[in-house]
């Protein structure tokens, strides 16, 4: 966690000031996170006795670490545009927002649901988590027309009967699209307040993620109640099985404060690039979420063991600090040996295809089990395992990304007016 000497005068320089520009670092972050992902889910379905000995499945939680870094850069440009003179202080456009939103994962999303349902017939007709791990069992082709729609819409995770099927990781797409349905709203009530107060910019962008943290604990102080009331006792089915509980627990209402973290962590990064927080906080604001991040970490692991519902709210914390180990340095225009590490060609593609690498795993695991190449529940089987299922998933997602993710994008660019 050293500092590098400085390799650029401004923080646009180093990618952190542009509206548009990359902040480097962070596509290798979000690559790790979803290998994390993709490594439990091979791990847990072939080998579930050497992945419960191991831990493994503690790498599903960097999972977490999307919603907070998607609050963090798209909640960026609002506070930059927040914290403008009273008179230029203008909302980002909501056109340009949602037509970016749905470009960015819509498109590659139905191409590979297609794909894995009609091609491959991978695709989970009932609920994934119910069936036999190592198996493939419940998988085929989706044929019932509300489910359907229902798969192709992102709207099965509001439905019991079709939770977790499809491309069961999708389920994280739909909380994804109800953050994106929240930020505009957040943005115009903060906006208009900025217009018609005199309430500080800084207070006022505190007030998004705040809203968004009460409705995520406040919806995570239900979860016990309404397991109470299913009469549920399988902590499996409670989370993710074809009932309402398993619903409320994975919707918006008892996650959106797993995004609101990454909101904070952007809310100071924009302090320190307009230096509003004092020179001595800001040279040490990487230091103090480094010393903060391990009694976080701490807590996590407490929470977990006892199964508690806000034990995803501290993870989110932890998402948040580790933003800001990798991206506080940069907002002072200081180059660092942890965002160049990240940012290392590997990992930076690894984050570029990352979409496609998270829904295509788990239907090439389910066939490649099917050709009958998956060793069984021992170490050296899981790791080959794990080996031959990314190596195949990067290679599909590379096409995947470059055919079909990368010609929206650049669609949805050329269609849009600039932010600012």
């Amino acid at each position: 966690m050293t500092t590098e000497p400085r390799t650029a005068s401004t923080p646009a320089q180093l990618g952190v000031a542009g509206m548009r520009s990359r902040i480097i670092g962070l596509d290798g972050a979000r690559g790790l996170s979803c290998l994390g992902v993709a490594i439990m889910h091979v791990a847990v379905h072939y080998s579930p006795d050497t992945a419960a000995t191991w831990y493994v499945n503690l790498l599903g939680l960097s999972l977490i670490f999307f919603y907070a870094l998607s609050g963090f850069l798209l909640f960026l440009p609002y506070v930059r545009n927040l914290v403008e003179e009273r008179g230029s202080a203008q909302l980002p456009s909501t056109r340009n927002f949602a037509l970016h939103r749905l470009a960015r994962i819509l498109p590659g999303y139905l191409v590979i649901f297609l794909l894995v349902n009609y091609a491959l017939q991978t695709a989970y007709i009932d609920n994934a988590s119910m069936q036999t791990p190592g198996t493939d069992n419940g998988a085929g082709m989706i044929t019932d027309p509300w489910q359907l729609i229902a798969n192709l819409t992102l709207m099965q995770s509001y439905i019991p009967a079709y939770f977790q099927t499809g491309l069961n990781p999708s389920w994280s797409l739909t909380l994804e699209y109800a953050f994106y349905t929240s930020l505009p709203i957040l943005g115009a009530l903060t906006f208009t307040l900025r217009r018609r107060t005199a309430v500080r910019p800084f207070a006022l962008a505190l007030l998004a993620p705040l809203i968004l943290i009460v409705i995520g604990f406040v919806g995570r102080a239900f979860i016990p109640l309404a397991i109470k009331a299913s009469g549920l006792t399988d902590f499996n089915v409670i989370q993710w099985g074809d009932n309402w509980v398993a619903v409320f627990t994975k919707c918006f209402l008892t996650n959106a404060d797993t995004f609101a973290f990454g909101m904070l962590a952007a809310i100071v990064v924009v302090a320190m690039e307009r230096k509003s927080l004092r020179d001595s906080l800001s040279r040490r604001a990487r230091l103090y979420s480094g010393l903060a991040l391990l009694p976080v970490l701490v807590v996590s692991l407490l929470l977990i063991a006892t199964l508690n519902p806000y034990a995803t709210s501290a993870i989110a914390v932890a998402c948040g600090l580790v933003i800001l180990i990798i991206v506080a340095p940069l907002a002072r225009g200081e180059a660092t040996l942890i965002a160049r590490v990240l940012d290392t060609a590997p990992l930076r593609f690894i984050g570029k295809v990352s979409l496609s690498l998270y829904l295509w795993h788990f239907p090439l695991l389910l066939l490649l089990g099917r050709w009958g190449l998956m060793a069984g529940d021992t170490v050296p089987g899981m790791l080959r395992n794990i080996a031959l299922v990314l190596a195949v998933a990067l290679v599909v997602s590379a096409a995947t990304y470059y055919l079909v993710e990368e010609p929206a994008m650049n669609w949805a660019k050329r269609y849009r007016a600039r932010w600012a």
